[in-house]
């Protein structure tokens, strides 16, 4: 046992088993197993196309039906926006900033980009506030927009930063939400964020709701303590802090899955809190949301009808509509002649659902569709470039294949037919996780993130995906994305 008595106290305060963290310490120093794509899932291969007519058919779906459900938009929103400007801060490290940023000689095409147009961000007119950006000099300018004392960009919450300005208004991310979900979300809101950000965010939204005059029930969750995860150094010994104790780290996105079970809520729509359109744009963004909602709300009628007839009347099922069932959505085929075909087919329509949306690949970093190996079974999973085998040629080459990619924009039923929620651990696949490499005390260290939300913390359960358009697709990792055509709105320069 490599824990002290020390060592399990602070495990049991976290609310980790020692099995646990013995299972981290494993995964750390052994890694994990490479998935074995099987091949990229195209259109008619895993991913449905849907003409005009048919995605115009489930958002009425959606509209007729959803009332029969509890529906709730879940929003990924606790990280600080400091990654978002990392381009700003490696310019206050390494360049000459005597000068104002419009006549700042950068170095790189990035900063040249944005010292041309960042006249063009949507809170420019409050940055300029604080000190002429035409005479003050580039460093000052950056100060006042990323330092604490100031504007606070750098530390604030993406949740808070205004990213459009359109007809003279300007929004910020919590705005364009807190409309989707009185749209097609029952007007039901969950964010999970930052501890430290909570105050803050809860002001925000209750002046927002005010402003639009609108009802929205907002909640909020924190990651929870227990999905911490251990790192060790590359000598694969337990990383301390000076008073010896165990060093914790975020345990990456797929810690909200137990944020996600949380939920009291037949359907939930989760997409991060930066994929956010301008509002000129909101009406055809949520027009898919009901379309994906609608193509879930079939599916699940289905997976219900099923259900029911398993636990209550196995007489009257029908083994081929099953099967036939099972292999148009999922790709999954039972034998309807096998003796054990009801008891295999529980452990399949006993599943929650997600209906994916997924956007034609134009070189967006991120996970993408596949069908994969998993349990002597092929089934569809959304695969990150990290877990597979960077050493085959052939997994790269099926990798590089894929024609789509996935910009978080998923549906989720939770309930079988009596609304009994499943328990989402029992349907991950552990050995999905990740080693990130990091540094602690100016050291590289290995740390361990859990399965990812949509990647292993989803391998087992029910995966149908559907192309959306590119224009519903519109996150903002970096200060730049802000300058792109789908996010300026009105702004013309």
């Amino acid at each position: 046992m490599p824990f002290n008595s020390e060592d399990l106290e602070h495990l049991k305060q976290r609310g980790i088993q020692s099995s646990e963290a013995l299972r981290q310490l494993s995964f750390l120093k052994e890694g994990f197993r490479p998935l074995e794509l099987a091949k990229a899932a195209k259109i008619s291969e895993g991913i449905e196309k849907l003409i005009s007519e048919k995605a115009q058919y489930f958002a009425d779906v959606y509209q007729e039906k959803n009332s029969q459900y509890t529906v709730e938009k879940f929003v990924p929103a606790s990280g600080a926006a400091t990654r978002m400007f990392k381009l700003l801060y490696q310019l206050l490290e390494e360049e000459s900033l005597d000068l104002p940023l419009s006549r700042a000689q950068f170095t790189t095409a990035e900063a040249q980009e944005f010292a041309q147009h960042f006249k063009n961000l949507a809170f420019y007119e409050q940055w300029n506030a604080l000190g002429d950006l035409n005479q003050i000099s580039s460093r000052e300018a950056l100060k006042n927009l990323l330092e604490d004392e100031f504007m606070a960009y750098g530390s604030k919450p993406k949740a808070l930063l205004a990213f459009h300005r359109e007809n003279d208004q300007v929004t910020n991310p919590l705005y364009t939400h807190l409309l989707e979900a009185q749209d097609y979300g029952q007007s039901r809101l969950h964010l999970t964020i930052s501890s430290e950000h909570r105050e803050a965010i809860e002001k925000e939204i209750d002046a927002l709701k005010s402003k639009l005059q609108i009802e929205v029930e907002c909640s909020y969750s924190y990651q929870m303590a227990s999905t911490d995860t251990l790192a060790v150094d590359y000598d694969d010994e337990l990383v301390r802090d000076i008073d010896h104790k165990l060093i914790f780290r975020p345990g990456g996105h797929g810690a909200l899955l137990q944020n996600l079970n949380a939920r009291n809520a037949d359907l939930v729509f989760i997409k991060n809190i930066d994929n956010v359109c301008t509002l000129s744009s909101l009406e055809a963004h949520n027009f898919y949301k009901k379309v994906l909602g609608g193509y879930a709300i079939e599916i699940v009628q289905q997976l219900h009808h099923f259900q029911q007839q398993l636990e209550n009347d196995e007489t009257v099922l029908d083994r081929h509509g099953l099967n036939n069932f099972l292999q148009r959505y999922f790709g999954t085929y039972i034998d309807p002649e096998a003796k054990d075909f009801n008891a295999k087919a529980k452990e399949y329509v006993f599943r929650p659902l997600r209906v994916c949306g997924m956007v034609a690949n134009e070189g967006q970093p991120g996970g993408g569709p596949f069908w994969v190996k998993l349990k002597g079974a092929t089934s569809l999973q959304i695969v990150e470039s990290a877990q597979i085998d960077q050493n085959s040629e052939e997994q790269l080459a099926l990798m590089q294949s894929s024609t789509h990619f996935n910009p978080v924009d998923i549906v989720a039923s939770l309930t079988d037919y009596k609304g009994r929620a499943y328990d989402l651990n029992d349907f991950i696949d552990h050995e999905q996780g990740f080693i990130a490499h990091k540094s602690f005390d100016g050291r590289p260290i290995k740390a361990l993130e859990l399965p990812g939300l949509w990647n292993g913390s989803m391998a087992y359960w029910n995966s149908c995906f559907v192309e959306v358009p590119a224009a519903t697709f519109n996150p903002v990792k970096n200060v730049l994305d802000l300058l792109k055509p789908s996010h300026q709105g009105s702004i013309v320069g």
